[in-house]
């Protein structure tokens, strides 16, 4: 496990070769046309530095076709407890030789983040979500055009039909829902408060995901869910907690790239 004893995170750019993607993804034995490009990523990571992959991440937009393996070098951020030179040590050490090859170590780079964040200025905020709620109970409602909708206790829904669902009359958006979803996990995780009106949702899609269950040889999971940018401003209420946020992420989803917190001054 790394050495979080210091406190000090980094943000690390890396970029990752589409053909090497490509050729982990059949070495791994992991159906190509279904796999999204930000799953390959977070095997190609594990395999790469182990415990000290970077985590959260996120997938820069790019033309890449990983499927294919073609196109430019899939750019990947993500904050870690190493900097550059440490994680390629780490993958020297444990990478086989062609998840080793398939990062451009020369276009990589890192750089250390704050130790401390100030409570008294405004920060702008970027954040890639996968905004879904678990549902305690099981239970019933109805769509927006009447249709009867079901769900298990521990059933995994988007937040939006969920709330949808459980509030048919009502005329809801995707963005005042997902905006009340954000402002949720703030509240829940501490370190920081939202300017709830500051929220504003960039890009909205359902995504295709496919992974691997741990555990033995289950067959591939598939399964459609929210992927949305969320931006706005934040406060910070407490440094350590912050830290803490920028480290974990938010939400769910992470081996998608989901939950990373990237942030700038205001």
């Amino acid at each position: 496990m790394p050495d979080i004893s210091n406190d000090k995170l980094h943000m690390v750019h890396l970029q990752l070769d589409p053909r090497g993607l490509a050729t982990l993804g059949r070495m791994l034995r992991l159906p190509l046309r279904s796999v999204t490009t930000n799953y390959l990523v977070h095997c190609a990571l594990g395999e790469l530095f182990q415990d000290l992959a970077p985590k959260p991440f996120s997938v820069e937009e790019g033309p890449s076709d990983v499927q294919n393996g073609s196109g430019r070098n899939v750019r990947v951020l993500g904050y870690a407890y190493e900097g550059k030179d440490a994680l390629q040590d780490a993958a020297r050490l444990s990478a086989s030789p062609t998840v080793y090859d398939l990062c451009d170590w020369d276009a990589s780079a890192t750089k250390l983040m704050p130790n401390s964040f100030s409570t008294d200025v405004p920060l702008r905020f970027e954040l890639q979500a996968c905004p879904v709620v678990r549902k305690s109970s099981a239970g019933e409602g109805r769509s927006a055009n009447g249709e009867k909708r079901t769900w298990n206790a521990g059933d995994e829904l988007d937040a939006f039909l969920a709330e949808a669902w459980e509030n048919p009359d009502e005329n809801l958006s995707r963005e005042a829902v997902y905006r009340a979803w954000l402002v949720r996990q703030f509240d829940v995780r501490g370190g920081a408060t939202v300017d709830p009106q500051s929220i504003s949702m960039e890009r909205f899609a359902i995504k295709r995901m496919t992974r691997r269950p741990q555990g033995g040889n289950r067959p591939m999971k598939k399964m459609k869910r929210p992927d949305v940018t969320l931006t706005g401003t934040l406060t910070v209420t407490n440094s350590d907690a912050f830290l803490d946020l920028l480290r974990s992420g938010i939400g769910r989803h992470k081996s998608f790239g989901y939950g990373m917190l990237k942030v700038r001054r205001a």
